[in-house]
């Protein structure tokens, strides 16, 4: 029988090896956006952030659809929220400074803030039990590239 103190060290460990798993996942995501920036040197380090911050947020929207029906119902609602957090978070971070950047890098922005309603609205529909058209997403997506 595991005692109430073993439990709480059994958790303290847990949270410590999640800690560290994000901190390396966040290290390995940092070092790729690196070595995309030198690959391309050439290339606008804003669009190239934009670019992959998309391509983040377009897993999180494939992982929706590949677990509907998949989880529980429970489970398929806590996964759905956390993806439209993510969504809301990076249409947040859009705001952030936006009256400073130049005007290719709005335009950037306001093609990114399309792309992530898009999203957005994928989730919902399939949150909903329906099956998403994926067209305007992925029309969105293009004009990131």
């Amino acid at each position: 029988m595991i005692t109430i103190v073993e439990s709480a060290k059994i958790k303290v460990l847990l949270a410590v090896f999640a800690v560290m798993a994000l901190g390396a996942l966040y290290s390995t995501s940092n070092q790729e956006v690196a070595s995309v920036a030198e690959e391309d040197a050439t290339g606008d380090q804003f669009a190239l952030d934009i670019q992959y911050r998309s391509n983040q947020v377009e897993n999180a929207v494939n992982e929706v659809m590949i677990q509907q029906g998949a989880l529980t119902a429970l489970e398929y609602k806590q996964l759905c929220e956390s993806v439209m957090a993510t969504i809301k978070s990076e249409r947040l971070d859009t705001e952030y400074g936006y009256n400073t950047l130049d005007e290719s890098q709005k335009e950037i922005i306001r093609d990114y803030r399309e792309y992530l309603n898009e999203a957005a609205n994928v989730v919902v529909i399939c949150y909903e039990g329906g099956t998403p058209d994926l067209t305007a997403m992925e029309a969105a997506k293009q004009k990131l590239n």
